[in-house]
């Protein structure tokens, strides 16, 4: 009998998540047999979610795309017939070839974060539409508001190291249900309470996170700002304050302390529908307790004023001076710690001065309907290449989304590793690898590690990569400049700028 070969191989999650956690695939005869956390990363320390955990099953599920097929019926039955590769990929590139000689600007990307990775989420996609000419896509649906919000206040996404928060003995967890979605966080956040640290949990929802938080401030959804107010008018009043660090460290003190006091607790609790003694002893807890640190998430800035919210909550450790304590300050993004060379990977030179419309993704229903103040003043859309994304289940007014992708006379491709809602409106639909079968190099927006995912299992069927399938785009219209000649393992390398981290460690 011959002995089953065995292999371990390191990996990182994909999904949308602050942890982005360090996976390890056992492999045996080439089939993924089991899935686990790293233990040997910090900040895994060996543990996944339930839904990563079961990330094999997903790999292996019988009803994944393994081979291209094209529409065989009306839009949105989802009736397909399979085709090669080749018959695919040629009348792609010579349909895209033929609208970009009339206007580029009819072809739009769609993606988001399907996956996190910067080689299959923003590589060779970007070159293929950088040399294309297509319009840009603005990608707006999820954290722009909180984001921008970081850079006005601390001049990038930046915060404290999540590991920090172990040793802190105030710890506010501020619009996040830490447990479900940030679950490596609240190991730390659970370490700090067994040290005697405090946990208040400020959310319009009574959460599993603010059922084990020592309080559950339940304000009403959108007032954040508001409370954010009182807090910094308690704080002045009862000279709660670093004075020497506002004045050292800080622009802009007067005009927010002025527009503070105009938030006395009565005010704010009026807004915000809590009693005005818990903003109180809120601020009395923020301003006396050090180190205080603040674990701000996306939820609180997904609303009308979210990011002056989020600008708010953010000012609050400088005025305490919580900055001075690596166990205090704020959290909300660290993705702005990482020397990522977007250049490098995305090579915006190859657009050669021209200068493409741009198409905010939320209203691509109102794009695809011909809304002229949708389309930036620019021609209609007339083919549109979705990957890591699927808009008819994640675009507000799904109603014109969907009435959008049926129009007859829009050419649509989409790149999937299942037949999702978005896919039954494509023309072609390529069948996609997932994270066990392509390489491909994370940052993350929640610690500050970078990791490498090596394929583990070759890809099912006919799967192939994303930077696969645009490079072999760009090869059949014929683009030669020698960046898309690429492969993914190079890509992965060019991430980063020479001597900007350890290969050696990531390997």
């Amino acid at each position: 009998m011959t002995p089953l070969t065995t292999a371990v191989v390191r990996g990182a999650c994909p999904h949308d998540c602050p942890d982005t956690c360090a996976l390890v695939t056992t492999v045996q005869d080439g089939k993924a047999v089991k899935l686990q956390g790293n233990p040997d990363h910090r900040h895994t320390a060996g543990v996944l979610c339930t839904k990563v955990s079961r990330y094999i099953e997903r790999n292996d599920h019988p009803e994944r795309l393994t081979q291209p097929m094209r529409r065989a019926g009306p839009k949105g039955t989802g009736r397909f017939e399979p085709v090669s590769w080749d018959v695919a990929l040629d009348d792609i590139a010579d349909r895209l070839a033929r609208l970009s000689c009339n206007n580029p600007d009819t072809i739009l990307p769609y993606s988001y974060a399907g996956t996190m990775g910067l080689v299959q989420g923003e590589s060779m996609d970007r070159r293929f539409f950088h040399q294309l000419g297509a319009s840009f896509l603005d990608r707006t649906i999820c954290s722009t508001a909180g984001g921008d919000a970081l850079v006005y206040t601390l001049g990038g996404k930046v915060g404290m190291r999540v590991e920090f928060f172990a040793e802190a003995k105030l710890i506010l967890i501020w619009g996040s249900n830490s447990i479900a979605s940030n679950l490596h966080f609240w190991r730390h956040a659970q370490a700090a309470k067994r040290a005697g640290a405090r946990l208040v949990c400020i959310d319009p929802r009574k959460t599993e996170t603010a059922d084990k938080c020592d309080e559950h401030i339940a304000l009403l959804p959108g007032t954040d700002g508001a409370l954010a107010l009182a807090l910094m008018h308690e704080l002045i009043a009862h000279d709660w304050l670093d004075h020497d660090y506002i004045a050292q460290h800080t622009l802009g003190w007067e005009r927010l302390r002025e527009r503070a006091l105009q938030w006395p607790p009565e005010r704010a609790a009026a807004v915000c529908g809590v009693p005005v003694q818990q903003i109180r002893d809120l601020a009395r807890a923020y301003g006396t307790t050090k180190p205080a640190a603040i674990r701000l998430n996306y939820g609180m800035q997904r609303v009308r004023g979210g990011g002056n919210a989020a600008r708010a909550v953010a000012c609050l450790p400088a005025l305490v001076g919580a900055w001075r304590d690596r166990a205090g300050g704020l959290l909300l993004s660290a993705s702005g710690q990482f020397p990522v060379d977007r250049a490098a990977l995305q090579r915006p030179q190859l657009l050669a001065g021209r200068r493409p419309r741009t198409i905010n993704m939320v209203r691509i229903g109102d794009a695809l309907l011909g809304d002229a103040d949708a389309l930036s003043g620019g021609p209609p859309i007339e083919a549109v290449i979705v990957y890591n994304s699927n808009p008819l289940a994640v675009a507000p007014e799904s109603a014109k989304v969907a009435a959008g992708f049926a129009r007859e006379d829009l050419f649509t491709v989409v790149l999937e590793q299942f037949q999702t809602d978005t896919a039954d409106y494509a023309d072609y639909l390529l069948p996609a690898t997932t994270q066990l079968e392509h390489w491909d190099i994370h940052t993350s927006y929640g610690h500050t590690d970078v990791l490498l995912n090596r394929p583990a299992v070759a890809p099912r069927g006919e799967a192939r990569s994303n930077a696969w399938v645009f490079r072999e785009l760009a090869r059949r219209m014929g683009f030669d400049d020698p960046c898309f000649q690429d492969d993914d393992e190079a890509l992965c390398r060019q991430a980063f700028a020479p001597g900007a981290i350890d290969w050696a460690a990531l390997e």
